[in-house]
């Protein structure tokens, strides 16, 4: 049989021998550029890292940037869809303007000539070759130089005559005979 004597003052007493460690320079080294080597690397993840987060952040903000300009380019083109349909609309109209015959220029005279501050109806507007009468009333009978001296201006005409004034109760009744210009252009 065999016995183990598990008590430790039985035990023989031995010396234990202690090692030193003993430091080489080329362990230093080799350490110090380990830690030098991790410090970069960690240096220059935390610069790429800041990198990568501020180019994220302009890309980003230039994403914004070119959506909105986008819209702004689709407003742009609306505008100039809508600008040429304008524009088409107002060279008919100055087409027209051309093309209008003598009593329709005729009739826009008249009607700018009479002042806007007065009221005046006109019951009557003949015109036989370059002659034109003018009939109308008129409450203010002050109005009625006031109107042959705007048709005068108009450029229209080349003379504006008084043929009739009749002052009445509640308005002034008159007469005007007036020679064109226009009618000798057109024929």
């Amino acid at each position: 049989m065999i016995k183990v004597n598990l008590l430790r003052e039985h035990a023989p007493r031995g010396r234990k021998i202690i090692i030193a460690p003993t430091v080489s320079r080329a362990g230093i080294v080799a350490v110090f550029i380990f830690v030098l080597t991790g410090a970069a690397l960690g240096a220059w993840w935390y610069y790429l890292n800041n990198q990568i987060s501020t180019l994220t952040a302009t890309r980003n903000r230039l994403r914004a940037e070119n959506a909105r300009l986008e819209t702004i380019k689709k407003q742009i083109n609306d505008y100039e869809k809508i600008k040429q349909l304008l524009q088409g609309r107002i060279d008919v109209i100055e087409k027209l303007k051309e093309y209008q015959s003598s009593p329709v220029l005729l009739l826009n005279h008249v009607i700018q000539s009479i002042p806007k501050d007065s009221s005046m109806w006109l019951t009557q507007l003949d015109q036989k070759e370059d002659r034109v009468q003018i009939v109308g009333f008129s409450p203010k009978a002050d109005a009625i130089p006031d109107f042959m001296s705007n048709l005068a201006a108009s450029g229209f005409f080349k003379t504006v005559d008084l043929d009739s004034f009749e002052d009445q109760k509640e308005a002034a009744k008159f007469s005007l005979s007036c020679i064109s210009k226009r009618n000798e252009a057109t024929e």
